[in-house]
């Protein structure tokens, strides 16, 4: 076996640890995979020599630009969803990989694109806040337990990620009204359907709801502001938000800089390129 297999082979295993780890954590929101209608590429080695888009800052994107697992691939980083599927679409890259949820919901098969392979493992998702603001922190891990015991995630995730995102309404929360106080400043992205998008003059999408019911649970206003994937890290870190509801992966890297909730979705993720025709 050569030395890039042997490293191939173990970005796998890196990747089926932390599926393994995800599923220990509890989290129930697994979601139904893609459909594997192969297109062109069936295994990471396939992807040597190719280029790959991904989210710039994503652990994709980490687990990719890794010089030890590919010696000749081209990475194309790129600031949203939208822009990912342009790249592969207009044949700038010859595929990309992505949360397989945002996948699904931003129609691939609308924009002639099929699932090539879904990569092994998945990754723990969670809410970030700034290291300081642990007493926020440990209240938001309260509020978990509490949507999580009473159905209310679970329903969440059944109305976002299975039905058409056209079609999903954000429910009335009059409770938000009459909220005072200093408001939860929230970082979230403006392209990420359909944890969290900005349509129609207003912030809607899962993380986005999430956080309107825990703005009700604190009894505080909530903010959002939206900012690129690679920012919100460091949004974080100088104080210009108090949360980050951004589909953010729990990474060592990452956990030394803020602070993460308990996960409340397990993420898997997808290479996708032009449908065989």
């Amino acid at each position: 076996m050569t030395k890039k297999s042997l490293r191939l082979r173990g970005l796998a295993c890196f990747l089926l640890v932390a599926f393994v780890g995800a599923l220990l954590t509890g989290c129930k929101n697994e979601v139904p995979e893609a459909p594997a209608t192969v297109a062109g590429f069936a295994s990471l080695e396939d992807l040597e020599g190719h280029s790959v888009a991904v989210i710039n800052s994503s652990t994709s994107d980490v687990l990719l630009s890794d010089t030890h697992n590919f010696s000749n691939l081209d990475l194309i980083r790129c600031a949203t969803p939208t822009e990912l599927f342009k790249l592969v679409k207009d044949g700038t890259a010859d595929c990309a990989i992505i949360d397989t949820v945002v996948l699904s919901t931003l129609g691939m098969a609308n924009h002639g694109m099929a699932v090539d392979f879904n990569l092994p493992g998945g990754f723990d998702v969670a809410v970030a806040f700034n290291m300081q603001d642990e007493k926020l922190c440990h209240s938001f891990n309260d509020f978990l337990v509490q949507i999580k015991s009473d159905g209310t995630l679970d329903d969440m995730f059944a109305r976002w990620c299975t039905e058409r995102i056209d079609t999903v309404q954000m429910p009335v929360m009059a409770e938000l009204e009459g909220l005072k106080g200093h408001p939860i400043e929230v970082a979230t992205l403006s392209d990420n359907a359909p944890f969290s998008f900005y349509k129609d003059n207003m912030w809607t999408g899962l993380e986005v709801e999430m956080m309107m019911r825990f703005s009700i649970f604190v009894k505080r206003p909530v903010h959002f502001s939206g900012y690129r994937f690679d920012e919100v890290i460091d949004v974080l870190r100088n104080r210009k938000a108090d949360a980050a509801a951004a589909n953010l992966f729990i990474t060592p890297e990452r956990s030394d800089q803020v602070l993460f909730s308990h996960p409340y979705y397990l993420c898997k993720t997808s290479c996708f390129s032009p449908a065989a025709r």
